[in-house]
């Protein structure tokens, strides 16, 4: 298999086309550019910015962190190196970039590296061990297709997507016949289509035609040269469409909905072997998201600098959209988010297939059970 590095964002571009094409990729290129995490820059405390020494070595799962000293030093668990991938370029990372660049992955006895890696192959990284955990991870059907990998968290767990349109096209009903872009089959945006259109009383078999694309740039692209008749899109992703002049139908997330959407996925064999590790990255997600809900001029610069972003107007949006999803109702996997979408993946096994199969919430149930998410914060 393909060595899994540091994504170049200087190779990371549309494929050429007419027109629009041009004008979409620079409006998107700012808002959705990727990026790997840059190492820490020289001289800085490895204690981030938020005063906290880690517990992680603690028998305790759930251990506070310690005020941090040179005194404390000898408690301080040596860090475990660990790769970590990251499926998407999004807002909805934020925690997994926040956590790296403020200390918090560091300070809970983790040598973290951080890497880009689109989607599947994000799956495949973790099913292969080169990347042990995965943010982002379509933990539902790479397990379905035979890959061992489960979820051990939640990171959002609700639909984020509005339903957009061309103009001309004024209610859901109005779709009839025409052809809806989604992404590849079995990706996050593929059954989140089949959910709605379901949901609105289409059927994705017969009244309407299906063009499986690449990612939001090609998706925006397409859009915008009119040769798609409606799509959907997440934060910040709407914002952008609104600005083609698309036109929004239908809010996914007032559908009531749980889904997975956003897991950290690992495989049973690692965790299995690695569970101190783990452990480490709940404690530093956990601690990251409260964090981000009490500092949000720090989260916005973590999304301005990951998604590479200048526009505060897009920043703004997607913190205010995320700061209340993260992890939110807790951070497990709900089993009604898994079923939510068996209930619409048309491939084998997922009509037999049960939610606790997909995942193992034992790991954020210590944290929960030793109180850790009340002394951070994050409940």
């Amino acid at each position: 298999m393909r060595s899994l590095g540091r994504a170049d964002p200087r190779r990371t571009r549309l494929a050429p086309s007419v027109g629009a094409i041009g004008l979409v990729a620079s409006l998107l290129v700012a808002a959705c550019g990727p990026t790997a995490a840059p190492p820490r820059a020289a001289g800085e405390s490895a204690a981030g910015t938020h005063g906290q020494a880690s517990a992680a070595a603690s028998a305790d799962p759930g251990a506070a962190p310690a005020p941090a000293s040179d005194a404390a030093a000898p408690s301080t668990p040596a860090p475990l190196a660990l790769r970590i991938a990251y499926a998407t370029p999004e807002a909805s990372m934020t925690p997994l970039w926040f956590a790296q660049d403020h200390g918090y992955l560091r300070e809970y006895g983790l040598d973290a590296e951080l890497t880009f890696l689109s989607s599947g192959r994000t799956d495949q990284g973790v099913i292969t061990g080169e990347t042990p955990v995965g943010f982002g991870a379509n933990v539902i059907t790479s397990r379905l297709g035979g890959g061992d990998i489960v979820a051990i968290a939640g990171v959002v767990n609700r639909l984020p997507f509005t339903l957009f349109a061309q103009p001309g096209i004024g209610s859901v009903q109005d779709l009839r016949g025409k052809t809806i872009l989604t992404s590849s089959p079995g990706a996050i945006g593929s059954w989140a289509t089949l959910m709605a259109l379901r949901h609105l009383g289409l059927d994705p078999q017969r009244d309407v035609s299906l063009q499986p694309t690449g990612g939001i740039n090609e998706k925006m692209a397409l859009m915008a040269q009119g040769l798609g008749d409606a799509t959907i899109f997440s934060p910040p992703g709407d914002l952008k469409a609104a600005e083609l002049g698309l036109v929004p139908l239908f809010d996914l997330a007032t559908m009531g909905v749980p889904a997975q959407v956003t897991a950290i996925g690992t495989s049973q064999a690692y965790a299995r072997d690695h569970a101190e590790e783990l452990r480490r990255v709940l404690r530093a997600y956990v601690a990251a998201v409260a964090q981000i809900r009490r500092d949000p001029e720090a989260a916005k610069a973590i999304i301005a600098k990951y998604t590479q972003t200048d526009d505060p107007a897009i920043v703004d949006h997607s913190y205010d959209y995320y700061r209340d999803v993260w992890g939110r109702p807790d951070f497990r996997v709900p089993p009604e988010a898994v079923q939510s979408i068996l209930d619409v993946l048309d491939v084998p096994g997922a009509a037999t297939a049960r939610p606790a199969d997909f995942v193992d919430n034992h790991f954020v149930d210590e944290l929960e059970q030793a109180g850790f998410m009340r002394q951070v914060g994050a409940d």
